[in-house]
């Protein structure tokens, strides 16, 4: 009898054995994934930018057109600041910059009668800026944005045949433009864009009455700084 219960306990410990091996093993729990956030152009941002500025200087002495469209090209690099605020996919802002500048000109010449000798009008641009609202529209770390605002440039013009150098006058006028901007990392921005200014015109009197009249275009890249001072903002990717 004590024989038979043994053997009766060891065939259930076999059965109990052979079932938990037949039980499915449940498999380990895979980590979560951390959640991406789409990218965030919200916050205020600081660069530099650099490029080359297309110009053309217009004149008029005594209301008869001496210079229709002269040249006034050269190198432009400065500063920039500006705020966005973005709503689902669309963002908005405000910006400023300066830029120094080598865009130089000189005007046509019609030789006089002899022994005179003619000297061409020169002009020279030593800064510009702009204060413009942006519109674009982001697909999550690209925006794609059109500006427009104010723009003004410090201008030289120096008439060919007084050689008398008025101070830099202040162009005043307006600028309409767009571009494309990239979010290489987190808190830096890559930008390239395109300007079209028209400065305005000016009056001088020189002997004669002159007019002048500057427009520029101008091509340029940029790459910003970009945070939020505020902390109201989540951060985004990257």
């Amino acid at each position: 009898m004590k024989t038979f219960a043994i053997a009766a306990i060891a065939a259930l410990g076999f059965v109990g054995a052979a079932s938990a091996a037949d039980m499915p093993v449940k498999a380990p729990v895979a980590p979560a994934k951390p959640i991406q956030l789409p990218y965030n152009w919200s916050g205020l941002y600081i660069g530099g930018h650099l490029g080359y500025l297309w110009g053309r200087t217009r004149v008029e002495e005594d209301g008869v057109v001496t210079d229709p469209s002269a040249r006034t090209n050269g190198v432009i690099g400065g500063a920039m600041a500006g705020y966005n605020w973005q709503s689902g996919p669309w963002v908005f802002g405000l910006e400023g910059d300066i830029g120094w500048t080598s865009a130089h000109g000189t005007g046509e010449v019609t030789p006089p009668p002899p022994p005179a000798i003619a000297t061409p009008n020169t002009y020279d641009v030593n800064w510009t800026g702009h204060v413009r609202g942006r519109f674009g529209y982001a697909f999550d770390n690209w925006l794609f944005f059109i500006a427009g605002g104010f723009a003004v440039a410090d201008f030289k013009f120096l008439e060919g045949e007084s050689a008398i150098i008025p101070a830099g006058a202040k162009y005043n006028g307006w600028s309409i433009g767009g571009g494309a901007e990239v979010g290489i990392m987190r808190n830096r921005v890559g930008r390239i864009e395109y300007l079209y200014d028209d400065f305005g015109s000016k009056d001088y009197i020189t002997g004669d009455p002159y007019r002048v009249h500057f427009r520029g275009q101008t091509l340029r890249g940029a790459l910003a700084w970009k945070f939020d001072p505020f902390g109201k903002n989540p951060p985004g990717r990257w």
